[in-house]
């Protein structure tokens, strides 16, 4: 009974440390906030502003266009250090998407 008993409690510590292995990373930044792009589009510098909104993976807000069109939206997710998002606007007379994906450097 003794060495059942000791099993278990074994193998209910092990279980959240083998769950938290398993776990996708946590945001390790926090990006909320209005930033100051600059990106290369094939050969010309372009600058943007983005305004986030970041609750816990989940980011939304609006980014600039470089052609000075009203502010498109944006969704994407911070995962750990890294960014990923979408924004939709208006080209012509249809709808464009387009991605940008980056790294935060910053440390938690």
């Amino acid at each position: 009974m003794k060495k059942l008993l000791l099993s278990v409690c074994v193998l209910a510590l092990a279980l959240p440390a083998l769950a938290g292995a398993q776990a996708p990373p946590k945001s390790a930044v926090n990006i909320t906030g209005v930033w100051d792009i600059q990106f290369d589009m094939g050969g010309t510098m372009a600058n943007v502003q983005a305004t986030y909104k970041q609750e816990g993976e989940k980011l939304t807000g609006t980014q600039t266009s470089p052609m000075e069109a009203p502010p498109s939206p944006l969704e994407g997710t911070v995962v750990g250090n890294d960014v990923k998002y979408t924004i939709t606007f208006d080209m012509a007379a249809s709808r464009a998407r387009s991605s940008f994906r980056g790294r935060s450097t910053a440390t938690p």
